[in-house]
């Protein structure tokens, strides 16, 4: 094989449009000849034949193979391609054992797309030299793009082996062990890419994200902040930084994350359509649709986004817009039952239900909205005084749709507010048959059965609710709220009403019931410092008053009672008698005992 300085040098004269390739390499030739000692008969390597204008050059296959190689490139300069290639593989068949001319023809190959034949050449460098680098990384990319990941994982291996500072490799292997989901070897890869290399911004990225992974928080931040710190307007850098804020439930970072990018790169739709889903998650609706309407086009027909823009009216009563927006879409999309369903809400919101009708009633049954439409058909229904007539559409709901739960939930809770209970129970429970395992029915059967006075039933219901999402904060608090006033299993309910808290830190109703939860205890000193916290949250709720002015009253302060209680009235109590007779008992013992 030729020594790579020498190659190299001959290479370099490629870059020189003026150097004619082909006479160099005669030139070199006839130097190597010149050489030679004089004979007066020449070997088979030295033999000249002079035919007219043309000459024939006898060499050995090696010069041959270097001749052809450097024709290649010649012709590769001046854009003739299939010659070139022809040249190379010529090239190639002169000298079938030198490794080099191989790799080149695998990299002609893969530049012109033809992969099968570049594959069988890299294997072929390979094994005729072992130790190149080249062709282990060229092998190793072929066998990745063919999804044979494991034999790349291999070659990238042994590329290691012979060189372990080669950083392409490792990134490249750390990106196929995080393909297979290996996300710690990936790591451990990573770790060594980026000691090699500290200052290099896309492998210490890539460590980042392999953190994120394996949910270690705290290391994916530092990295990705280390990366920004090499380059600061890395924008997938940056987009996963405000991602990792958002799963923390940072939507400050998360929002001053997006801004940044934002900076860079005002015409991000990415960032402004993330931006605009955190407002989402935020109610913020005003800045969700002021970051939607940036990035959408008025003449733009797109579904999720304008369809986005919408929902985001509706939520905040614009219904003519919102009605505007579906219009539009609907004019493109006539058979969209999801767009037909949108606009009949902004009808039914807008107190126009002819029009809402119109368009509920024109979804197919059977499709994906047709029992939703239905629903909607109800709903209107009781708006319009039809009560018996909603009844009867949503038992039309559940004897087409006999599997959804939606039907038996509606027919329930319709006539759970009409306050006809014992029918209530009978769909929750018809309900429950199809589908013992929906937690809604569960809840919604014990709520009935708290107001019909069946306590034990409804203490059985919401456990197996809890039993189904042990993280549902609303049933663990009914639970304990509801054990609490039967004053039994105390020490339960406040482990029920304490799980429920902790899933919601800032719920005023939670934090009465676990003053509540005190109460019933006796321990009056800690359920006046929880009813109070419960205040500063819900300042305006009777009920929670009411539990105020109940505190007072075990603790002796009568004169605050009875202030509680005449607020709680005021407030509106849906029991003003029970209130009215506390405030009488409070001013008795402020009279008789006098005020603490």
């Amino acid at each position: 094989m030729f020594a790579s300085g020498g190659l190299q040098g001959v290479l370099n004269l490629t870059m020189r449009p003026t150097v004619n390739l082909t006479l160099i390499a005669l030139i070199v030739l006839s130097l190597t000849w010149a050489c030679a000692p004089s004979r007066n008969t020449v070997s088979g390597e030295q033999k000249v034949a002079v035919e007219g204008e043309d000459t024939e050059i006898y060499q050995s296959p090696r010069n041959k193979a270097y001749y052809h190689f450097l024709r290649s490139r010649e012709l590769l300069y001046q854009n003739r391609v299939d010659e070139a290639l022809n040249e190379l593989e010529m090239a190639a068949s002169e000298d079938p054992a030198a490794a080099y001319l191989f790799v080149e023809l695998a990299t002609f190959y893969l530049r012109q797309g033809q992969n099968s034949e570049a594959l069988t050449a890299a294997e072929r460098a390979k094994s005729l030299d072992p130790t190149s680098i080249k062709a282990r990384m060229m092998l190793a990319g072929l066998y990745s793009s063919q999804n044979q990941t494991d034999r790349a994982i291999v070659e990238y291996r042994e590329v290691l082996e012979l060189d372990p500072k080669q950083h392409k490799a490792l990134l490249w292997l750390a990106s196929l062990y995080a393909s297979q989901s290996k996300y710690d070897e990936a790591r451990e890869v990573l770790i060594k890419l980026v000691e090699q290399d500290p200052e290099n911004p896309v492998a210490t990225y890539y460590l980042a994200r392999m953190e994120l992974e394996l949910k270690r928080y705290q290391e994916a931040e530092q990295y990705y902040k280390k990366a920004l710190e090499i380059r600061p307007d890395l924008e997938m850098a940056l987009m996963d930084l405000a991602y990792l804020y958002e799963i923390q439930k940072r939507y400050e970072d998360a929002e001053n994350t997006y801004q940044k990018i934002l900076e860079f790169d005002p015409d991000n739709r990415q960032a402004r359509s993330r931006l605009g889903d955190l407002y989402l998650r935020q109610n913020n609706y005003r800045g969700a649709l002021e970051e939607f309407q940036r990035i959408t086009d008025p003449a733009e027909k797109g579904l999720e986004m304008r369809s986005k823009i919408g929902l985001i009216h509706l939520e905040l009563g614009e219904y003519d817009q919102a009605i505007e927006v579906f219009n539009t879409l609907l004019a493109g999309q006539p058979d969209d039952s999801q767009i037909r369903y949108y606009l009949g809400i902004a009808y039914e919101e807008k107190d126009d239900f002819e029009r809402a009708l119109m368009q509920f009633e024109a979804i197919p049954v059977d499709g994906p909205y047709g029992l939703k439409a239905r629903i909607h058909r109800a709903f209107i229904q009781e708006k319009q005084g039809d009560i018996e007539g909603a009844i009867a559409t949503l038992r039309q709901v559940i004897a087409e749709h006999p599997g959804e739960e939606d039907g038996y939930l509606y027919l329930g809770n319709m006539f759970e507010t009409l306050k006809r209970y014992p029918e209530a129970v009978v769909v929750l429970r018809e309900g429950l048959k199809v589908a013992p395992d929906r937690q809604r029915l569960h809840f919604r059967l014990g709520v009935v059965l708290d107001r019909m006075g069946e306590r034990q039933g409804s203490v059985a219901e919401m456990e197996k609710v809890v039993a189904l999402d042990p993280e549902d904060s609303t049933a663990l608090n009914y639970l304990g709220y509801t054990l609490a006033e039967m004053g039994i299993r105390l020490d339960e309910a406040e482990g029920f009403v304490k799980r429920a808290l902790k899933l919601k830190p800032g719920d005023g109703y939670i934090t009465d019931s676990l003053g509540w939860v005190y109460f019933k205890m006796g321990r009056y000193d800690e359920a006046l410092s929880w009813i109070q916290k419960a205040l500063e949250r819900l300042p305006e709720d009777p009920l929670i008053t009411e539990h105020l002015g109940d505190t007072y009253m075990a603790l002796g302060r009568w004169g605050e009672a009875q202030k509680a209680y005449k607020k709680a009235l005021n407030l509106g109590h849906e029991n003003p008698e029970q209130l009215e007779a506390k405030i009488e008992k409070s001013r008795k013992k402020a009279t008789t005992e006098g005020t603490r």
